[in-house]
């Protein structure tokens, strides 16, 4: 392309962005500041037109990405916190990742951090509690242009944000199978232990499970969820309760944590329930290899790191193709752990 047909190319992508011949070329130059909404313009125009040269990232500089967890002690929040600094330390030269923290017992805290950005995003990934505040505020997000990846949650009825997660009804139907095939031809009832119901992933998981139960094994009697939060004492005053009403515990599903909690209170009962759980820790294939833990669901903190940093440079022009990487809903037992 000689200089009067790259004149003419900057000429149609300024009119199809609908800016200026100078805009255009300080962007595809990089010549001085242009904010990213024109940046965007511009970028797309040209990719649009067939513009034949090598474009710029959309953002100009460093993209400030807001990462937003909440306070859980879990492993699996830990292993994903790993997962989420190794995903920084690999992109360092296109983003910065700022982690904020919010207590789970203060969701205001969690609405703040959305709604009052201490510097400009670029991206907001965030563990989110699904409340109409809080798809309020990340619908506000949305409409202002900034990409929202969630984790964990895939808040219904929120449009425009993109989940990470792995599909949590479908982690629920496998764990309901799954008990329903070990417990037939045995008596007694399943207790459902969660963490709170006001996360969208709980509530799936237990909707999935419940579910199969009910049609694959009608006569078990399968409990109303217990909220137990991850908190490990709460689990064994559940597992306590139910146990003092004579009751006998052939299943046990833990959508979320506080496996310390469950331990102690089966091992105190001497009691073995056919046990399905979350997430492959360290602990779990401890407890797996024992026999005490029949199965664990993982839900791959890796994979959901790597999918929703991919997706924030995807909606930031860094990548050419919506990203291919997914969370993968993976089934642990003993027998798959090795020596």
């Amino acid at each position: 392309m000689d200089k009067t047909d790259r004149r003419q190319g900057m000429t149609d992508v300024a009119e199809r962005a609908g800016v200026s011949l100078s805009t255009v070329d300080r962007v595809l130059n990089e010549r001085g500041s242009v904010s990213d909404a024109k940046r965007r313009k511009v970028l797309d125009a040209a990719r649009v037109l067939g513009l034949r040269r090598l474009l710029p990232s959309a953002v100009h500089g460093l993209l400030r990405v807001d990462l937003l967890m909440v306070d859980s002690p879990t492993d699996h929040y830990r292993r994903l916190g790993e997962a989420f600094e190794r995903q920084a330390r690999m992109h360092r030269s296109r983003l910065v990742l700022q982690k904020h923290i919010w207590q789970e017992k203060h969701p205001e805290q969690l609405l703040a951090l959305i709604e009052q950005p201490r510097l400009r995003r670029q991206g907001l990934v965030v563990v989110a509690q699904d409340t109409p505040q809080i798809r309020d505020a990340l619908a506000a997000q949305i409409a202002a242009g900034v990409p929202v990846v969630l984790l964990t949650s895939s808040l219904s009825e929120l449009a425009g944000a993109t989940y990470a997660g792995i599909d949590n009804h479908m982690a629920g139907r496998a764990a309901g199978r799954l008990m329903s095939q070990a417990l037939a031809g045995r008596e007694g009832e399943v207790l459902l232990i969660t963490n709170s119901l006001l996360y969208h992933a709980h509530q799936q998981r237990v909707a999935g499970f419940v579910e199969v139960m009910a049609r694959q094994l009608p006569h078990m009697p399968v409990s109303s969820p217990v909220q137990c939060h991850d908190d490990h004492p709460a689990n064994t005053r559940a597992i306590d309760a139910f146990l003092a009403q004579g009751r006998t515990l052939a299943g046990l599903y833990t959508s979320g944590s506080g496996t310390d909690g469950v331990e102690r209170a089966l091992r105190r009962h001497g009691v073995r329930p056919v046990w399905i759980s979350h997430e492959a820790t360290e602990q779990h294939a401890g407890l797996l290899k024992e026999g005490l833990l029949s199965l664990v669901i993982d839900q791959d903190p890796q994979g959901q790191a790597e999918a929703a940093i991919q997706q924030v440079l995807f909606a930031n022009g860094d990548l050419d193709a919506p990203p291919q990487v997914k969370a993968q809903l993976r089934i642990v037992i003993d027998e798959t752990l090795g020596s």
